[in-house]
């Protein structure tokens, strides 16, 4: 954990020292559902937060560098009972291609590596850990679009996908039997420094 506070901490640096980049916080929230475990719906909320740096090949062409935290599952739908959540917690760092469409509005796809660094279901007692181990190790690929407004301030809409399961299989009888894949929306806003 203190290797990635180093790292991004150097990631601020260089965002505020070089000509050439640029970069910032971001914080926002997802909603997030897992493919796999019978239960429809975008019904699990997390938090996100972390730093970006990014940079301009072309006037429409750039690519952007992130590291962050968050937060990904599943929760049964409310009319559901019992009450079920399943809480993911990652540290990712996504790496995206952008090409602004319009002025202001940047399309962006590319992939996201994560380390998951907690797992945890919630039955209604509180959580606990599983006790089966998920995947540590997560690839994503991602889309989303980014509008800039006022002059440091972006507000960021993406959409990930697991592209390996998150799950081989999980046993539990109520939870399904396949091969778990995160399916997450995030909301996000940025703050460029410098």
């Amino acid at each position: 954990m203190k290797k990635l506070l180093v790292l991004l901490l150097i990631l601020i640096s260089v965002s505020i020292n070089a000509q050439r980049f640029q970069g910032g916080l971001m914080g926002g929230f997802n909603v997030s559902q897992i493919d796999g475990d019978n239960w429809a719906g975008y019904n699990k909320a997390g938090l996100v937060g972390g730093a970006y740096v990014f940079t301009d090949f072309t006037e429409r062409w750039g690519a952007q560098l992130e590291i962050r935290y968050t937060s990904k599952g599943s929760a049964t739908p409310k009319s559901y009972y019992p009450k079920i959540k399943f809480r993911l917690q990652y540290i990712e760092i996504p790496l995206l291609a952008k090409f602004e469409v319009i002025n202001n509005l940047d399309l962006q796809a590319g992939a996201s590596f994560g380390y998951l660094f907690s797992a945890a279901r919630n039955d209604g007692d509180g959580y606990v850990k599983f006790e089966e181990v998920p995947n540590r190790m997560e690839i994503a690929i991602c889309t989303g679009l980014n509008y800039s407004f006022f002059e440091r301030f972006d507000v960021n809409l993406r959409y990930s996908y697991s592209v390996f399961p998150v799950f081989s299989k999980y046993t539990g009888a109520t939870y399904g039997t396949g091969a778990w894949y995160n399916n997450v929306i995030t909301f996000g806003i940025y703050f460029r420094i410098g």
